[in-house]
C-alpha cells in the first residue's frame, strides 16, 4: 500500500519535474549565449584595447569561460525552483569527493600551467626545445600546452613536463646567436677560409653588424682542425633563423667552391 502511494505521488509530481528540467535547460542556454555571444567579446576586446599579452589574454578568457558555466548552472537552478543555497552542503560533498578523485599529475599539470601562463618569457608563438623535441607555441591550457612541430605536427605536451624539465626559448630574447664549425684539412689556408667567411657575414643583410661576426679556432687532432664561425640576427624566428643560416651556408659553400676548399671527412 505504501509503495502505491508513494508511485501515485511521484507520478503527480512528474509534470513539475518535466517543467523544472525545461526551465533548468532552456535558462542555462539564455545565460550560455549571452556570456559567449556579450560577455566573452566584450571581455576579449578589453583585454587587446590593453594589449594584454595574447597568452594571459587566452587564460582570462578561460576563466571567464568557466564563470559563464558556473553562474549560467546556479542562475538556471534557482530558476527552475531548486533550492541551491539550500543544497550547498551536497554540492560541497560531491565536490569534496571530486577533489578526491583527482590524481597529483592532473594537480601536478594545473599547476604548472598556472606557472606557464604566468611566466613572461613563454607565450604563443614562441619557438621553444626540449628534450628531443622543438617546435612553435600554438595554444597554453592550464592542463596542456600545444606545440606545433616544424614538420606540421601537433604535440600535446602535459604541463608538468615543461615545468620539470629544461626548455630552451631560443627567441626570449631580441636577438640569436646563430654558430657553426667547419672541419679543415691542415692543408687549408685557414686565414682565406676567416676571410670568407667575415666576408659573407657582413654582405648578408639580415645578419647584425654589433656584435660583429666572429671566426675562432675551437679544435685540433690528429687529422684536422674545426673553425667556427658566429654571427648574431635581429628579431628572430625559426624561419628567420633557418632562412638566414640557410642562405649564409649556400654562399660560403660556393665561395669554398672557388678557392678550392675542401672540408674534412
Amino acid at each position: 500500500m505504501g509503495n502505491t502511494l508513494e508511485n501515485a505521488a511521484l507520478l503527480d509530481k512528474l509534470p513539475q519535474y518535466f517543467w523544472s528540467a525545461v526551465i533548468f535547460t532552456i535558462s542555462l542556454a539564455i545565460f550560455y549565449l549571452i556570456g559567449r555571444v556579450v560577455l566573452e567579446p566584450l571581455v576579449e576586446r578589453m583585454l587587446r584595447v590593453r594589449s594584454v599579452n595574447r597568452t594571459i589574454r587566452g587564460a582570462i578568457l578561460r576563466v571567464v569561460r568557466a564563470v559563464i558555466w558556473f553562474a549560467g548552472i546556479l542562475l538556471a537552478l534557482d530558476l527552475a525552483g531548486v533550492d541551491v543555497f539550500g543544497a550547498s552542503a551536497t554540492l560541497a560533498a560531491a565536490l569534496t569527493i571530486a577533489v578526491g578523485f583527482a590524481t597529483r599529475d592532473i594537480a601536478a599539470n594545473f599547476v604548472g600551467g598556472v606557472f606557464i601562463v604566468t611566466d613572461p618569457r613563454f607565450n604563443i608563438g614562441d619557438w621553444i626545445a626540449w628534450s628531443e623535441n622543438e617546435g612553435v607555441i600554438e595554444d597554453i591550457t592550464f592542463r596542456v600546452t600545444r606545440v606545433r612541430t616544424f614538420d606540421n605536427e601537433l604535440i600535446t605536451v602535459p604541463n608538468s613536463v615543461l615545468t620539470t624539465n629544461a626548455v630552451k626559448n631560443p627567441v626570449a630574447g631580441d636577438t640569436l646567436r646563430v654558430h657553426h664549425e667547419f672541419p679543415l684539412a691542415y692543408d687549408v689556408d685557414v686565414d682565406a677560409v676567416d676571410a670568407i667567411l667575415l666576408e659573407e657575414a657582413d654582405r648578408h643583410g639580415d645578419i647584425m653588424d654589433d656584435p660583429a661576426p666572429s671566426v675562432h679556432v675551437t679544435d685540433m687532432n690528429d687529422s684536422r682542425l674545426t673553425v667556427e664561425v658566429s654571427f648574431w640576427i635581429d628579431d628572430p624566428t625559426h624561419a628567420e633563423f633557418v632562412a638566414a643560416r640557410s642562405k649564409f651556408f649556400r654562399r660560403v659553400n660556393r665561395r669554398f667552391d672557388e678557392a678550392g676548399i675542401a672540408l674534412a671527412g
